[in-house]
C-alpha cells in the first residue's frame, strides 16, 4: 500500500507528515463511518418486521426490556438508532416511559458487540470481506435478503478498512517522544474521559472513538486506563443523539431521553474513579498477566465489562429513574397540544426506517379514521334539527380532516423515495388506498349529510319526529358499520370486516323501511311537504353512500381479494 510506504519512509527519516497523517485519520475514520451506516442500513432492512414487533409490543417486565434493548441494538449496530426509535415511540404513545427506559438501558449493552468484532484484529481481511460482500449483492438478483446480506459485508469490510488505514495514519506517533509523553500520562482520567465525549459528540459514533482507542491501544499509542478513559467519555458524547431526537417532541419523549443522557453520565462518572479495577478486570478477562501492553482484546473487554455492570445496576434502580426525570423535566416541555388539524403520530425521524413509518402511517390514519367517525356521528342529528352552527363547526372539522389526510399522503409520499422491500411497497400501496377511501368517505358526509342540513334550513323546512327517529336507526347502523370498518383497520380483525360484509343486507332492510316510510308521509297534510321529502331522500341516499364506503375501507383495511367478494357488490 503507497499510503503505508509513504509512512515507514517518514519513520525512518525521523519526521511526520502532519497533512499526510491528517488526511490518513480522516479518511480512515470516513471509511469506518461509512461501514457502520452501511452495516446499520443493511440489518435493519433484514430484521424487517421484527423490529416493530420487539419495540412496539414490548411487555412491562424491564429485564425484558433490557434484552430486547440489547438484541435490537446488537443487531442493527447502533444504541443511537435504537434511542431515536425508542424516543420517536414514547412520542407516539407506543411505549411508555418506564418501558423505554428498559430498552434504553439495554442499548449499551448491545454496542459492546461492535467493540468485541473490532478486537478480533481481522483489519487484513478488509478487501476479502469487501469482494464477498459484492459478489453476495450482485449474485442476489430479487432475493433481497441476500442483497442486504452482502451490503452488510461490504459494510464490514469498510470499518476495518477504515481502522487499517488509521492504524497506519497513527504509526509514526509510535516514534514522536512529544505525543508518547503526552498518552503515557494518565494520572488524570478525566481529561480522556473529556476528549472522548466531545469527540464521540462530534462524530456521533461511540463506536468509531472504540474503535480508534482499539486500534491506538494495538499500535501501543495509548496505555489501558487511558484508554478506558476516553470508552468511558464515548458513552456520554453518544447521549447527544437523545437529546436531538426529543426536540420538538412529547414531555414523555424527553424523559426518555433524559435516562438516555443520565444512564451514560452516571454510568461513566461512577467508573472514572475505578479505572484501574476495570483494567485489572479487562485484563483478567483477557486472560493477560497486569504488566502486559494493553492489547484490543482488553479494551473490548473493559467495554463489555463497565456496560454490563450499568445495565444490571440502572434496571434495577429503574423505577427511581423514571421518577427523577419526572422532576427534572419541566411539564411545560413537550405540553403543547396537538392541534386538530396536524398529524399525530407521523415522525420524520423513522422514515430511515420504513417498517416503523408505515406503523406509524398506519395510526395516522386510523386517528384520521375516528375523526371522520366523530364528524359523521354529528352530522345526521345537525342536519336533521341542527342550527347552522352546528353545521359550521362540521365543516371545521372536515377541513382539518382534509389537512391530516394530506399531511399523511405527503409522508407515504416522502417514504416511497428510499428503498423499501417489495413487501413494504405493497403496504405503503394499500395504506394510500386506506387514506383514500377515509377522504372519500369525509367528503361523502359533508356533501351527502352536512349539505343537506345546510338546504333545510335554508328552505326553513321542519322534519317530524317520527321521520328523525326512523332515519336515526340507519344512521346508527352506518355507524356501527364503520366502527368495524376502523377496527378492521386498527387490528387487522378479519371477524370485524366479516361483520362489514354481512351489514350489506341488514343496511338494505333498514333502507326499504325508511324509504317506504318516507313515501307514506308525503300524503301527510303539512306544507311543502314534497320539498321535505326531496331532502330527506336525499339524506337517506347520503346514507347508503356513507355506507359503501365503509364497505370499501374494511376491504382495503384487510386487502382482501376482490373477485367475488361481496364487498365489491
Amino acid at each position: 500500500m503507497m499510503f503505508r510506504m509513504l509512512l515507514l519512509a517518514q519513520q525512518e527519516a525521523g519526521s511526520i507528515d502532519w497533512l499526510q497523517l491528517g488526511m490518513g485519520l480522516a479518511g480512515g475514520l470516513a471509511l469506518f463511518l461509512l461501514g457502520m451506516g452501511q452495516i446499520t442500513v443493511a440489518l435493519k432492512a433484514v430484521a424487517g418486521d421484527r423490529l416493530r414487533t420487539v419495540l412496539a409490543k414490548l411487555s412491562s417486565n424491564r429485564f425484558m426490556g433490557a434484552a430486547t434493548g440489547s438484541v435490537t441494538t446488537a443487531i442493527i449496530q447502533s444504541s443511537s438508532v435504537s434511542t431515536v426509535l425508542v424516543v420517536g415511540f414514547v412520542s407516539a404513545s407506543l411505549l411508555s416511559v418506564t418501558q423505554a427506559a428498559s430498552v434504553i438501558i439495554g442499548a449499551n449493552l448491545g454496542t459492546t458487540v461492535t467493540a468485541q468484532v473490532i478486537a478480533l484484529d481481522v483489519t487484513d481481511y478488509a478487501l476479502g470481506l469487501l469482494a464477498t460482500g459484492a459478489v453476495l449483492g450482485a449474485s442476489a438478483g430479487r432475493r433481497q435478503v441476500l442483497g442486504d446480506l452482502g451490503a452488510t459485508i461490504v459494510g464490514l469490510g469498510f470499518v476495518f478498512l477504515g481502522l487499517d488505514l488509521m492504524s497506519d495514519a497513527m504509526s509514526p506517533l509510535g516514534s514522536y517522544q512529544p505525543f508518547l509523553d503526552l498518552v503515557a500520562d494518565s494520572s488524570s482520567p478525566f481529561k480522556a474521559l473529556v476528549v472522548g465525549a466531545l469527540f464521540t459528540g462530534l462524530i456521533q459514533s461511540s463506536s468509531a472513538t472504540t474503535g480508534i482507542v482499539i486500534v491506538m491501544g494495538a499500535s501501543g499509542l495509548l496505555g489501558l486506563e487511558t484508554g478506558i478513559a476516553v470508552i468511558l467519555g464515548a458513552n456520554i458524547g453518544t447521549s447527544v443523539t437523545a437529546i436531538l431526537a426529543a426536540l420538538g417532541k412529547s414531555r414523555d419523549a424527553w424523559r426518555a431521553a433524559l435516562i438516555h443522557v443520565l444512564v451514560n453520565v452516571l454510568g461513566a462518572l461512577a467508573w472514572i474513579s475505578f479505572i484501574g479495577t476495570l483494567a485489572n478486570i479487562a485484563t483478567w478477562m483477557a486472560g493477560e498477566t497486569s504488566g502486559a501492553a494493553a492489547t484490543p482484546q482488553q479494551f473490548a473487554n473493559a467495554h463489555t465489562a463497565f456496560n454490563a455492570v450499568n445495565t444490571i445496576a440502572f434496571i434495577i434502580l429503574l423505577a427511581p429513574l423514571v421518577k427523577l426525570t419526572d422532576r427534572l423535566v419541566p411539564s411545560r416541555i413537550g405540553s403543547k397540544p396537538i392541534a386538530e388539524a396536524q398529524a399525530a403520530f407521523l415522525d420524520d425521524d423513522l422514515l430511515e426506517t420504513p417498517v416503523l413509518a408505515l406503523e406509524m402511517a398506519r395510526r395516522e390514519l386510523m386517528r384520521l379514521g375516528l375523526r371522520i367517525r366523530e364528524m359523521f356521528a354529528g352530522s345526521v342529528p345537525a342536519a336533521l334539527t341542527g342550527t347552522r352552527q352546528d353545521l359550521s363547526g362540521l365543516r371545521r372539522s372536515n377541513s382539518e380532516i382534509h389537512a391530516i389526510y394530506a399531511a399523511t399522503v405527503g409522508y407515504l409520499s416522502e417514504l416511497s423515495r428510499g428503498e423499501l422491500s417489495t413487501g413494504q411497497r405493497a403496504e405503503l400501496r394499500r395504506l394510500l388506498r386506506v387514506a383514500n377511501e377515509l377522504e372519500h368517505l369525509a367528503t361523502l358526509v359533508a356533501s351527502g349529510v352536512i349539505n343537506v342540513g345546510t338546504r333545510r334550513l335554508d328552505s326553513v323546512l321542519e322534519v317530524s319526529a317520527t321521520t328523525d327517529q326512523t332515519i336515526g336507526r340507519v344512521h346508527k347502523a352506518v355507524i356501527n358499520t364503520l366502527d368495524d370498518a376502523l377496527e378492521a383497520l386498527g387490528t387487522g380483525d378479519a371477524e370485524a370486516a366479516h361483520r362489514v360484509v354481512e351489514s350489506k343486507s341488514n343496511f338494505h332492510e333498514l333502507e326499504t323501511i325508511v324509504t317506504e316510510h318516507l313515501a307514506d308521509r308525503l300524503g301527510a297534510p303539512e306544507p311543502r311537504r314534497v320539498e321535505a321529502y326531496s331532502i330527506e331522500i336525499e339524506l337517506v341516499e347520503g346514507l347508503r353512500r356513507v355506507h359503501q364506503s365503509c364497505r370499501r375501507i374494511a376491504r382495503a383495511a384487510r386487502d382482501l381479494d376482490s373477485a367475488g367478494d361481496p364487498l365489491t357488490s
